[in-house]
């Protein structure tokens, strides 16, 4: 028996052992050989897909009664819900739509935020028609719009809306007490955020964020008697997915 290496060479190759047979003696080698087909390389991708956009959603008939009279300026003031968001479809905020069904008999005593997980407080409504000279829910500046909001007519926040929440019961003209907004002909049903005295921000200060956590709808009342209650609200957001373009091995 005898054996016989042949060294490799450095480029390519691929080792194989090999099995001789001949009258009388059984021969081992070791051959050393190029393949005659190679894979292509093989790329694999990640790139940034098209918006897409998730819609979740708290209620109906969450029967939640707004703290009559009770905002101070402070969350803890006002009723919070919460709305928990799950990763999936994307985790980077591109755009927020958050739409409430609510009823109240005095728009101007009302004060509606949206947080994020990130603690970013967005002011969807400010007292609408009381000229704030801070966020503290004070009388002071007068009362504000006096119509009307309906739980059966849901209201959209979304910055692309042509009026400012500032002008609800204003639009088409000065609505009266008994009067109820998006009901009302020619009353708007959606309406850009309008920040009053409070810090400056619209939706689009939540570009960027991670939506996966806890997001809150707040709701303060700045007046007696005249009451309302949230029976729920919807949060959309268009978030930028990764997704998987071109897969391939070297």
């Amino acid at each position: 028996m005898g054996e016989a290496a042949i060294d490799a060479a450095r480029s390519g190759a691929v080792r194989a052992r090999a099995t001789i047979l001949s009258p009388g003696e059984l021969s081992m080698a070791t051959a050393r050989f190029r393949p005659a087909l190679r894979l292509a390389p093989l790329i694999l991708l990640l790139g940034v897909g098209a918006a897409g956009a998730q819609t979740y959603t708290a209620g109906p008939g969450l029967g939640l009664a707004v703290p009559d009279n009770g905002y101070n300026g402070t969350l803890g003031s006002m009723l919070c819900n919460t709305i928990a968001v799950p990763s999936g479809g994307g985790d980077t905020v591109v755009t927020a739509v958050a739409r409430v069904a609510m009823s109240h008999t005095f728009v101007g005593d009302l004060t509606i935020k949206l947080v994020s997980p990130a603690s970013t407080v967005i002011t969807l409504v400010s007292r609408p028609g009381v000229v704030e000279t801070a966020d503290d829910g004070n009388d002071a500046a007068g009362f504000g719009e006096n119509s009307n909001l309906p739980i059966a007519n849901v209201l959209s926040y979304d910055d692309t809306a042509a009026n400012p929440s500032e002008l609800m019961g204003k639009i088409p003209s000065d609505l009266a007490t008994d009067d109820t907004i998006c009901v009302f002909p020619g009353s708007p049903c959606n309406y850009a955020p309008s920040s009053g005295a409070a810090v400056a921000g619209n939706l689009g200060s939540l570009a960027g964020q991670n939506k996966v956590g806890n997001w809150q709808l707040c709701i303060g009342d700045s007046a007696a008697q005249d009451t309302g209650t949230l029976d729920g609200w919807t949060l959309t957001l268009g978030t930028t997915p990764v997704t998987l373009q071109r897969f391939s091995v070297d």
